[in-house]
């Protein structure tokens, strides 16, 4: 916990510092006198005066600001302002200079955290870490059944890149696992993330999908799909229905099992399965619907030499799409005594609330349970219901929700096993070194671009203001990136960074769209606003922010309660 603090006050000192610079530099540009650069607001802490300047640390790790000669946030009365600014030359106070020259100090800080977002997407880019394939792989995985992708139209491509006529006859309906998303409407896809949010911001309307199809002999055919993303049970944004692909990596042979049997070794990994790419979630849906004693044909990767198996699934009983886990809440030696604990069940079960995610297996049939009798259990009991006595932990000490216990009577629905369980495929990511640059920008633009078009949807009501986040999702966000590592911090804060610039560049009071506002009226008029006008303004204006930080921080409380309670 303190450690996650410290990581969200880092992160959240880097955003504010940049941003600040930006103000700061612009300023000493145009010859402003600058009285004080503080990171952090009032009251003071500690700082050096250096020239003109006062650099120092405020006590409140929410903020900052420049303070400039003539820049008054709140109004100061004459005898203030002489005893702060009398010494500085008239020449030197922002309010007098020009209004491009206010106008540049004004843009400056929201222009910075576009640099830094830029910056920090160029270092992952160059730098490189060890991460997941499937973070960074835009291969299709695991398709759900009825959805847009399952349907979806493909028009092959003109190897000559001439246009596709798309209402013609299509050469194929239906996306596969192990196609390649290479682009949507025109937007370069890098990994299944991107696709789920460029289904988010759609707007209705059918998009262009680039796929690439690689047949059994290694030749690829690119398609144009035209997809319509869709609200689907289980979500609530619309989404064409795809996960990511999880490379079916081996990571252990479960002892006299069919795969020990037939010779599969840690480290193989599955490519087909009955003549299908399949990744980790796909080949488990085969193998878990495949005809009792009959054989399944596998192709494995063995340290790139290909091989064919022949293997044939036993059936045991399993909670279909419950996935369990040994308690960590008891600290047993061998995890096979540890009480199974619930980490995700499918829609069907948490609706009536019969299982959640959290909740505590103590009994099976009125036995003590084990992740060992369960294994047990599952396979002996094929098809057979058992009764679970189920524990659900308090949420926030009883405030939100009380400990509870329940009983649930489920089947042992008979499905078919192998006997592996997969590990996770990693590599190592690093742009190339004349690539890194165009990168560190395309990616900036991209999430400038999402931004922008995210706050669109928000006013013409496409997107709902419950997904609007605040300080409490950042804090989620960085402090679960920080867990993953690196890479997804910088990642994160890049894109948290470029949010701040598209925000602060809004037309709002207080905001520094705002006052570029103000100065574009300054501007055209030839003169500036009343005083006592803009301070009323600015008034309604720090109204209406702090309004808009209440209600981002209510939508990130109910959501947490929401996942706590699901």
């Amino acid at each position: 916990m303190l450690l996650d603090m410290l990581v969200f006050v880092l992160v959240l000192g880097l955003l504010v510092f940049f941003h600040e610079m930006g103000h700061f530099l612009a300023a000493k540009a145009c010859g402003i006198y600058v009285d004080r650069f503080s990171l952090g607001m009032p009251p003071r802490v500690f700082g050096k005066r250096l020239g003109e300047t006062d650099y120092c640390i405020g006590l409140l790790p929410i903020g900052g600001y420049v303070k400039m000669a003539g820049q008054e946030d709140t109004p100061l009365s004459e005898e203030e302002r002489e005893a702060t600014y009398g010494h500085v030359d008239d020449s030197r106070w922002y309010n007098n200079k020009p209004v491009w020259q206010r106008a540049i100090v004004t843009v400056a800080g929201p222009l910075m955290n576009l640099a830094l977002a830029i910056l920090l997407y160029g270092i992952i880019a160059g730098v490189g870490a060890e991460v997941p394939l499937s973070e960074v792989d835009n291969r299709i995985g695991l398709i759900e059944p009825g959805s847009p992708a399952s349907s979806a139209p493909l028009y092959p491509m003109p190897a000559d890149g001439g246009a596709v006529d798309g209402t013609a006859e299509p050469a194929a309906v239906g996306w596969e696992t192990g196609d390649r998303i290479l682009s949507i409407n025109g937007e370069t896809v890098e990994s299944i993330m991107d696709v789920a949010i460029s289904a988010v911001l759609s707007t209705g309307e059918p998009m262009r999908v680039v796929i690439e199809r690689t047949a059994p002999d290694g030749s690829k055919t690119r398609y144009l799909s035209l997809a319509r993303p869709e609200e689907m049970a289980g979500g609530d944004h619309v989404r064409f229905g795809v996960s990511a692909f999880e490379t079916a990596l081996l990571g252990e042979i479960v002892p006299d099992s069919p795969a020990e049997a037939i010779g599969l070794q840690a480290e193989d990994v599955i490519v087909r399965a009955d003549g299908r790419v399949v990744d980790m979630r796909s080949f488990r849906k085969i193998v878990e619907n495949w005809p009792s004693g009959k054989p399944l044909a596998i192709e494995i990767d063995r340290d790139g030499e290909m091989l064919q198996f022949d293997v044939t699934p036993r059936i045991v009983g399993r909670f279909v799409d419950v996935i369990l886990a040994p308690s960590a809440q008891v600290q047993i030696d061998d995890p096979e005594l540890a009480m199974p604990v619930v980490l995700a069940a499918p829609a069907a079960l948490t609706e009536d609330k019969t299982l959640l995610a959290g909740d505590v297996i103590e009994r099976i049939d009125g036995q003590p349970a084990t992740m060992a009798l369960l294994d047990e259990i599952e396979n002996t009991r094929a098809g057979q219901v058992v009764e679970l006595q189920i524990r659900r932990p308090a949420v926030l000490r009883g405030l939100v929700r009380g400990e509870e216990t329940r009983v649930a009577s489920l089947e042992l629905t008979a499905v078919g096993v192998v006997g592996v369980r997969f590990g996770t495929k990693m590599v190592f990511h690093r742009m190339a070194a004349l690539q890194v640059v165009p990168e560190a920008f395309r990616l900036g633009y991209q999430a400038l671009a999402r931004t922008v078009r995210t706050v669109a949807m928000l006013v013409t009501g496409n997107l709902s203001v419950r997904d609007v986040g605040g300080p409490v999702m950042i804090y989620q966000i960085t402090t679960a990136a920080a867990q993953a590592g690196y890479w997804w911090l910088f990642r994160m804060t890049a894109f948290i960074s470029a949010n701040l610039c598209v925000f602060n560049l809004l037309p709002l009071p207080v905001l520094d769209g705002g006052m570029l506002l103000y100065l574009g009226i300054e501007g055209v008029r030839g003169k500036p606003i009343d005083m006592r006008i803009l301070e009323r303004v600015q008034q309604v204006g720090l109204v209406m922010i702090v309004g808009l930080l209440l209600f981002v921080t209510y939508n990130d409380i109910s959501r947490w309660i929401s996942t706590q309670l699901q």
